[in-house]
């Protein structure tokens, strides 16, 4: 794993020592900032089940103002922080451990731009908890995104009238949803 693009371009991102993880492809990241393009930039962005921190730090290396990450394991939480350190980011960064949905209880939004990306094996009524959360606290500005990667056997479809799907892309074993909050008739927000 790698940072594809940006000022830390190129740093390799390393994880915890004995464990497993589900990284981003660097051809699907690539696609995912693509549909990005500059909203990245001077924008604030939170990063849920984060793991080695790779949507966050990108992010950030491409112009993200600040970015939080959130990820359920110490030793992962760590490799994040050893990472952001090697792409000389890390006083741009935050990283928190603790399980979602509770561990958001210490973030203050609003972000301009989610990342979920949870792994393929889990509960849809922490997906649905966690969507409603987002919306109920305000943590994703009005005109900002979210960003969830899931399996294309396993997945959780936010209410359409909470949500407007803006874009999906189709990469064998993930989809990545780009997601937009609906405004009070369920209809997609117009862009500025």
């Amino acid at each position: 794993m790698r940072v594809i693009a940006g000022s830390a371009k190129g740093t390799r991102l390393h994880g915890a020592k004995g464990r497993q993880l589900r990284p981003v492809l660097d051809r699907v990241k690539e696609s995912m900032f693509g549909v990005l393009g500059d909203r990245v930039v001077d924008i604030r962005v939170l990063d849920l089940f984060a793991g080695i921190g790779s949507l966050g730090i990108e992010a950030l290396s491409r112009g993200a103002e600040h970015a939080d990450f959130i990820e359920q394991h110490a030793a992962t939480a760590s490799a994040i922080r050893d990472n952001l350190k090697r792409a000389h980011l890390e006083e741009k960064a935050a990283v928190r451990t603790g399980k979602l949905p509770g561990a958001l209880a210490s973030t203050k939004g609003p972000y301009g731009l989610i990342f979920i990306d949870p792994p393929f094996r889990i509960d849809k009524r922490l997906l649905e908890a966690l969507f409603r959360l987002i919306l109920d606290r305000g943590l994703l500005e009005d005109d900002g995104l979210l960003v969830y990667r899931h399996s294309p056997h396993a997945g959780y479809d936010p209410p359409t009238g909470e949500w407007s799907l803006e874009e999906r892309r189709d990469y064998g074993d993930s989809i990545v949803c780009v997601f937009s909050p609906a405004d009070s008739d369920g209809e997609k927000k117009e862009q500025a």
